[in-house]
């Protein structure tokens, strides 16, 4: 070896070859996947809402307005008695169902004593209708009032029909009310003269929350893409704008999704698993996150902060994509990430409808892979959580008291690489866990020890298979697990 390096330095045209050669190597080399990783359970903590996961449903769905229209899709208006719907919804048990979305900036709350007005609108039937289907599922109601061109005069909100609305709710009413949808891209869904600015925002907010009395009144909900925040904030303002200006909302809402559809216009990230099952997009989100974060505990420390909706591609979803199972490894990563960050609620759009629904609809009502993932989530990781050291690229890990057994932490790890991982906790011990797994991260299967979720006895105390695994026992490629630490001490 000493003999070729002084000849290769008397040559420094073959030094500089040999140089070369080694850079292109070290460029190319492949990165090693480290196929062991040690974890512990650290001392920092905090804690998310008891009501801290709900889901969406599109207005458009029960007005039977265009949707992102979908060959299997649920018939529209959507029938919010159907009896497989409200099941699987009851299973879920969403803190809140939100009716919100586009749509809702369009709507027109419909009175008897009114001319016949053009679509979309409901009438007072089908918002009883959906606080009936609410109440079945034991969640709370979200209701975004509008704030689109049907509500204006000359460009300025006019309260009538939030005043219908107010009306209309019952007066043992449990749930929020939401500002408008999105109201930083209305030059996108009305026209660039309809675009309006964050401190008229502001002002229309003030006029709003002083009409809905108790009722907590959300906004204002924009929308916030990956990798450069809210659009066209230079020219109309930004979230940031509306918390500085003194708003200070019961609760500020927030929209955000790691890619966007071929059906968005505009896109930032394109949808591709390369896009959704990758640390850059935990790393994203949690930038995105943590300064909304900051905004609000700076101008409005009172405030609730909620991520009012979100979901594995905007504009609809992918087909054999988003209603797959390797959606499920971002959806669990983003809830763990979002407990982490302070956001106190995440609103999933959506229950159904569109190519990210949680219930598909072909024959019947059935689940998709993230449906699981959110019952499941439910079920086992309750509001206090702790860090978790050891966790990285390779493994995502957060750990939650369970929200039903006093003395048990709930450690979920995420394995968003296609090869097996040996997971090493402190002691070595063997532990309770459910390992999660599907053929393929496009499969629509999804097996919870082998069994099939659909299978299980939901009503039971304890329908879930749980394993005794040693410690060491490698978590497969492409999969999530649940595993139970007995610590009275922290989670008492």
């Amino acid at each position: 070896m000493t003999a070729l390096l002084r000849a290769l330095w008397r040559h420094p045209r073959w030094l500089t070859v040999a140089l070369v050669l080694i850079l292109i190597g070290l460029v190319w080399a492949p990165v090693r996947t480290p196929t062991t990783i040690y974890l512990s359970v650290g001392f920092e903590r905090g804690e998310t809402s008891a009501d801290f996961v709900g889901v969406a449903i599109d207005a458009a769905m029960l007005t039977g307005g265009d949707w992102w229209t979908d060959l299997d899709g649920p018939p529209r208006p959507l029938d919010l008695s159907d009896a497989d719907l409200q099941r699987w919804t009851r299973i879920l048990a969403p803190a809140w169902i939100r009716l919100g979305g586009t749509e809702a900036d369009k709507l027109w709350w419909q009175s008897p004593d009114d001319p016949v007005a053009a679509q979309p609108w409901l009438d007072r039937d089908d918002l009883t209708g959906f606080l009936t289907f609410t109440r079945a599922a034991g969640a709370r109601p979200m209701i975004t009032t509008s704030t689109g061109p049907r509500v204006r005069d000359g460009g300025d909100w006019q309260p009538g029909q939030l005043q219908r609305l107010l009306g209309w709710l019952p007066e043992d009413y449990n749930g929020v009310l939401e500002f408008g949808n999105e109201p930083g891209a209305h030059w996108l869904m009305f026209g660039l003269r309809h675009q309006y600015g964050f401190d008229q925002y502001t002002e229309e907010f003030a006029r709003a929350r002083a009409l809905t009395g108790k009722v907590p009144l959300a906004g204002p909900a924009n929308a916030f893409w990956p990798g450069i925040g809210e659009p066209l904030r230079p020219l109309v303002g930004s979230s940031r704008t509306f918390l500085k200006n003194g708003a200070n909302p019961a609760i500020f809402s927030w929209h955000y999704y790691p890619t966007q559809s071929s059906r968005c216009r505009v896109r930032t990230e394109g949808a591709e698993w390369e896009s959704l099952v990758d640390i850059e997009a935990v790393d994203e989100f949690r930038r995105q996150a943590q300064r909304v974060r900051g905004w609000v505990d700076r101008y409005s420390p009172d405030s609730e902060l909620w991520l009012g909706e979100t979901g594995p591609a905007q504009c609809g979803g992918v087909d054999q994509l988003t209603n797959r199972f390797g959606s499920s490894l971002w959806w669990l990563t983003l809830l763990g990430t979002a407990a982490q960050t302070g956001q106190d609620t995440v609103i999933r759009q959506s229950l159904v409808g569109g190519d990210y629904a949680l219930l598909a609809h072909r024959t019947r009502y059935s689940p998709n892979p993230d449906y699981w993932a959110q019952v499941l989530w439910n079920r086992l990781m309750g509001p206090r959580w702790f860090e978790v050291r050891g966790s990285g690229a390779v493994i995502q890990a957060y750990a939650h008291c369970d929200p039903a057994n006093p003395g048990v932490l709930t450690l979920l790890t995420v394995n968003l690489k296609p090869v097996p991982i040996t997971l090493i906790l402190p002691d070595n011990q063997p532990r309770p866990t459910l390992t999660v797994t599907s053929p393929s991260l496009d499969s629509r299967f999804v097996q919870v020890e082998d069994q099939w979720p659909e299978t299980f006895d939901w009503n039971a105390d304890e329908p879930l298979p749980w394993v005794q695994r040693d410690n060491g026992d490698a978590q497969p490629a492409y999969s999530y697990r649940f595993t139970r630490l007995d610590v009275p001490e922290s989670c008492s």
